[in-house]
């Protein structure tokens, strides 16, 4: 399919006379005529490293060449490389950018040749489109066998992993880290780029450690499966690198409200069938890192709040709830916090009178006070217990 593309961007070239650059929606180079004595160093660049520089995607970006509907002309400007002037043409589809045509315009086009780009234009999007479809296709065959990896019936779950190295993913893994990608956004109706897109391209440009065999992703939403494959067991120092990577980029992702992209991390498993249980794991480290305000965490760093999540997990009903952790729940924020700081400095009142600069005298009558409040005795060690494990609870509710 691609050498009919190529194919098509040649022929365009020869007759107009000039340089004819496609990319991708990223503007990575997917097609390049020859070049007509109009060789300048953006499209060196881009001929050399198949993209053009970070300064120069980032000028582009702010044009909004992905929101044109017309073709448009872009000036010289020897800074950012151009030394001639070009025409770029914004390709569709009804569901989003599929990448730009570029001619190199260092005379005016006639209008004959005008009517061809734009003709040839259609062509290459229709090109582009028949790819696409075959490419979601498989994306939507894999994604299936990804959700089958999650479902309760062991069977199940190893057909789904024998179809998935089928269809030549994960080939030479040996190990599976699952991870999830937890984001705050509300994805439709937006206006913006579809889920799947800003998450494939956050991941492709997140997750390049050698190491990685494969990876594959299915938007689970509001949690986003991830499954890599290592050859080896991949340490720990190199599961930070990646999870710092995806942060990043799902941060700088092209959207129209932050992602606030929360990302918690299983422990590796021998089989690709056994990736259910690092996905329990990882949604378990996404409650981890929302409970402290971070943006990540990781089952294996961090097994003590791990196992705290784990076990104060469920939330009782309201009819459960005796009268004193009722009154607790509907207690003033400064009570709560109160206690919070109470529990935060192992119930030493001496900690806490000198972290909040009073006299332990004055610690103990609030305490005092905010125990009645709520009819408990704080001096009572059971009591205590109560008290933290409903304040840790209510920390991983989220």
């Amino acid at each position: 399919m691609f050498d009919t593309v190529q194919e098509t961007v040649d022929r365009l070239a020869m007759t107009l006379r000039r340089s004819v650059v496609l990319e991708d929606p990223d503007w990575v180079l997917l097609a390049s005529s020859a070049h007509y004595d109009d060789l300048d160093p953006a499209r060196l660049q881009t001929l050399t490293a198949r993209r053009p520089t970070e300064a120069l995607g980032a000028e582009l970006r702010s044009r909004r060449l992905h929101a044109q509907l017309v073709p448009r002309v872009i000036d010289a400007d020897p800074s950012w490389g151009l030394e001639h002037p070009r025409l770029v043409l914004t390709l569709r589809s009804r569901y989003g950018v599929l990448g730009f045509l570029w001619i190199t315009l260092v005379e005016p086009l006639t209008p004959g040749e005008s009517q061809l780009v734009i003709e040839t234009a259609e062509t290459l999007r229709a090109l582009l489109v028949n790819i696409s479809q075959s490419i979601e296709a498989v994306n939507a065959e894999v994604e299936s066998e990804m959700l089958g990896l999650l479902t309760p019936d062991a069977a199940s779950r190893g057909r789904a992993a024998d179809e998935l190295v089928d269809l030549g993913m994960f080939t030479r893994s040996r190990r599976f880290v699952a991870m999830c990608l937890s984001l705050d956004v509300e994805w439709a109706p937006w206006g913006g780029p579809p889920p799947r897109e800003v998450i494939s391209h956050a991941l492709l440009r997140a997750i390049t450690t050698p190491m990685i065999d494969a990876y594959s992703f299915v938007p689970t939403m509001p949690e986003t499966l991830v499954v890599i494959g290592f050859r080896n067991e991949p340490t720990l120092e190199a599961i930070q690198s990646v999870v710092t990577a995806v942060i990043r980029e799902t941060d700088a992702a092209d959207v129209q409200e932050p992602l606030g992209a929360v990302l918690g991390v299983g422990s590796s498993v021998e089989a690709l069938a056994d990736t259910w249980e690092s996905y329990e794991q990882a949604l378990i480290a996404v409650r981890v890192a929302r409970s402290r305000g971070s943006r990540s965490a990781s089952w294996r760093a961090d097994p003590i709040a791990a196992s705290t999540a784990v076990l104060l997990a469920q939330e009782p009903p309201p009819h459960l709830l005796p009268e004193p952790l009722r009154r607790l729940a509907d207690a003033p924020p400064e009570t709560i916090a109160l206690f919070e700081a109470y529990l935060a400095h192992g119930a030493s009142v001496a900690e806490m009178a000198d972290h909040l600069g009073v006299h332990r005298a004055t610690v103990h009558y609030r305490l005092r006070r905010a125990a009645e409040s709520i009819g408990i005795d704080i001096e009572d060690e059971a009591a205590r217990f109560v008290v933290g494990a409903w304040l840790r609870q209510r920390w991983f509710r989220v």
